[in-house]
């Protein structure tokens, strides 16, 4: 009712997490990114239709159609560019810098078709004043923008950057994209079920995990193996502790 013609990426990425990669009329990619990023989330506090501003590029496209249809390509090819960059990289390589580059070249294709908002281009002037990188986010006309933090930028900067954006009157949030999505955790009391258990070996058998061990369960699969067995048995362990 909101989109008109929504796309379902927005749900997809809440429940799946990570980054996926979207094309319409086919299922999401997952990307498979072991990288997080911090972003900053500015709401521009102007309200907006996305409805509106869809039907809006569809009628320029009516009118110019083999322009609008290159523009349209060159958005697609941005993103194919985005998507090549978290599937090539490992963990510990950076891709910052060209991904500043492709948010810019995103927003300033998007802000040709129409979408942009005085607002977002006085967000992503104020931005880029200290370096960063940013772009109008869903329909864009007003909404929120969204700021990439490099890794390498002083955090007196990030949060002096904050500051100038709230003087505009804009809301600024400070969030990770790439992480997981919808997760189900076992836990006995406020504890997790390998924490609880990796505890309860420590205090009542006397054995230490291995502090070099890079694998998700330290004491050597111990606490794997017992994470497995269904509620009812840990419930009959957890007072036998």
């Amino acid at each position: 009712v909101a989109h008109g013609t929504p796309s379902g990426i927005d749900n997809s990425v809440a429940t799946y997490g990570g980054f996926l990669a979207y094309t319409k009329g086919s299922e999401p990619q997952n990307l498979h990114s072991q990288r997080a990023l911090r972003v900053i989330i500015t709401n521009t506090n102007v309200p907006k239709s996305t409805k509106a501003l869809v039907a809006g590029v569809r009628v320029l496209r009516n009118a110019h159609a083999t322009v609008v249809d290159g523009i349209l390509e060159s958005i697609h090819n941005v993103a194919l560019s985005a998507m090549s960059l978290f599937e090539s990289s490992s963990k510990d390589s950076t891709i910052e810098p060209q991904l500043q580059d492709i948010i810019r070249l995103n927003h300033g294709l998007l802000s040709t078709l129409g979408v942009s908002h005085p607002s977002l281009e006085r967000i992503r002037d104020i931005t880029g004043a200290r370096g960063l990188a940013s772009k109008l986010t869903g329909a864009g006309g007003g909404g929120c923008a969204l700021t990439l933090i490099p890794s390498d930028i002083a955090e007196d900067t990030v949060e002096l950057v904050k500051r100038e954006l709230a003087e505009e009157g804009f809301q600024c949030y400070q969030t990770v994209v790439g992480s997981a999505g919808v997760t189900v955790t076992r836990t006995v009391g406020n504890e997790p079920v390998q924490a609880w258990i990796g505890n309860m070996l420590s205090r009542n058998l006397s054995l230490a995990p291995d502090t070099n061990s890079n694998s998700e369960d330290p004491f050597g699969g111990i606490v794997s193996a017992f994470a497995i067995l269904p509620d009812a048995a840990i419930a009959r362990l957890a007072p036998s502790f």
